[in-house]
């Protein structure tokens, strides 16, 4: 089995960062390699930035060796190439895409100035499709098949014996993504028809949970936050009329709209802060690929127990994987890497330090992959304090104090005990002591990642 996440556009970019996190933690079911693939004619998104960052990271630290008999990193991550697949191009508009001129004066060229305006279709396509589903659908139905490697791939891997899950995730209100859910889908479909007893398609349609401002704009095509609702409206209404495209759909979204901090029509400037939607929306994405590959249909609306709040009743996973993992990563950064830059910089000694001296003397701590899993770690605990830090909303999922001074600090150790709001006897003092305990791994379990495996069993409780 293989397991295919397709981001379309910049809100499925967010639930990707979302997912990563998750699959480094383990959530995922069984081992299976999760192949991330991404759509997006603004390439240069700061949102699909911070992920891709992200993901690059785990690339170059996921082969650490820490034995398979545990669930940290247990599932690998390949990125599909051109990663993100832009199917506009650089510089070109809707009239340079279809290729116009070919059409001009004709019966096709009259119908299609009828359908869109002249703004439409003269306005250049690099930061995205700007709210206007209709101009990505045109777009995508054309270049998807031409420019995107993504069916190629999957068909491969079914020719080869396997069998495939593909989630889709992308909002409903905008622009590339509520044109490119029922677009891709369908091209994934009808290209893979031959296989369709080995494939599965599922997909998360969110729903209006941002609002913006814009600032310094005028007569400038973008997506209008007032148009959430019609369009929401719309599309759902298309969904229960048309054919049904989704083996498995989930609907996420939030009945308090949070506000862009900072507005931007896309490109390096649209960098939103994470949302905890996006975080269920990659929990819908871990639930589709826990299902039978051949299951009956299935419509799901993901809710909480209370309005103004948000607590580990309303988390569909395994919570205790994703605590543990917070507690590993909270306990390196303020436990291990201020320890290994002191040894580093000759501020410290080794010997004041039994698991530096058991698990890491003659290992270079300034080696790539240490480099980036250190990277790493403070963008999850960033990630972490953004979800954490809801407007208006209650979240009771990783202590919110912890994050008070700097995301990857903790304020007082004396809260790592209470990380997930339950008290509990692990201390850091208490995770010092475990990390001088007998190693009891197989010789498959070394280097690095050795240490890595010691520090994520003393998190356990």
């Amino acid at each position: 089995m293989s397991f295919y996440f397709i981001s379309i556009g910049g809100t499925g970019a967010k639930v990707m960062e979302s997912l990563t996190h998750l699959c480094i933690a383990g959530l995922l079911p069984e081992n299976e390699r999760l192949f991330i693939s991404a759509i997006d004619p603004d390439v240069g998104n700061g949102n699909l930035e911070r992920t891709a960052t992200a993901l690059n990271n785990f690339a170059v630290f996921q082969n650490f060796s820490v034995g398979n008999d545990t669930t940290l990193f247990k599932n690998k991550i390949s990125i599909v190439r051109p990663f993100p697949f832009n199917p506009t191009g650089h510089d070109k508009t809707l009239d340079d895409l279809i290729e116009f001129y070919h059409h001009n004066n004709t019966a096709v060229g009259k119908l299609y100035e009828v359908l869109y305006t002249k703004k439409e279709r003269e306005t250049t396509l690099n930061e995205g499709f700007r709210g206007h589903p209709s101009i990505g659908a045109a777009v995508l139905a054309k270049k998807f098949d031409e420019g995107s490697k993504l069916t190629a791939q999957i068909e491969k891997i079914i020719s080869e014996g396997d069998s495939v899950k593909i989630f889709l995730a992308g909002s409903v209100f905008g622009g590339t993504g509520a044109a490119g859910l029922p677009t891709i889908a369908r091209l994934l479909k009808n290209n893979l028809v031959d296989y369709a007893d080995r494939i599965s398609i599922g997909a998360v349609l969110i729903l209006p949970y941002f609002s913006f401002t814009p600032t310094n704009i005028q007569d400038e095509l973008f997506a209008r936050s007032e148009n959430f609702l019609p369009n929401t409206k719309a599309a759902l209404k298309y969904y229960s009329e048309k054919e049904n495209l989704f083996d498995a759909t989930y609907f996420v979204g939030d009945s308090v709209m949070t506000a862009v901090k900072e507005f931007s029509v896309g490109s390096a400037n649209q960098r939103n802060e994470a949302h905890i939607v996006e975080l269920y929306a990659a929990l819908a994405a871990i639930d589709f690929f826990a299902r039978p590959i051949k299951s009956p249909k299935i419509f799901k609306y993901i809710c909480r127990h209370e309005q103004n709040k948000f607590s580990w009743s309303d988390f569909p996973a395994r919570s205790e994987l994703f605590v543990q993992f917070a507690r590993f990563i909270f306990a390196y950064v303020h436990l291990i890497k201020p320890v290994l830059a002191d040894l580093v910089s000759g501020n410290a000694k080794a010997y004041k330090y039994p698991w530096f001296v058991d698990f890491l003397d003659g290992i270079d701590v300034t080696a790539p992959d240490i480099v980036n899993f250190n990277f790493y770690a403070e963008a999850f605990a960033a990630w972490l304090k953004q979800i954490e830090t809801l407007n208006g909303r209650e979240v009771f999922l990783i202590n919110p104090a912890l994050f008070e001074a700097n995301p990857a600090r903790l304020t007082d150790k004396k809260l790592f005990a209470t990380l997930d709001g339950n008290k509990s006897t692990l201390t850091l003092h208490e995770i010092f002591y475990r990390l001088t305990e007998p190693f009891k791994y197989d010789s498959t379990v070394k280097g690095f990642g050795k240490f890595l495996r010691k520090l994520y069993d003393a998190c356990a409780v």
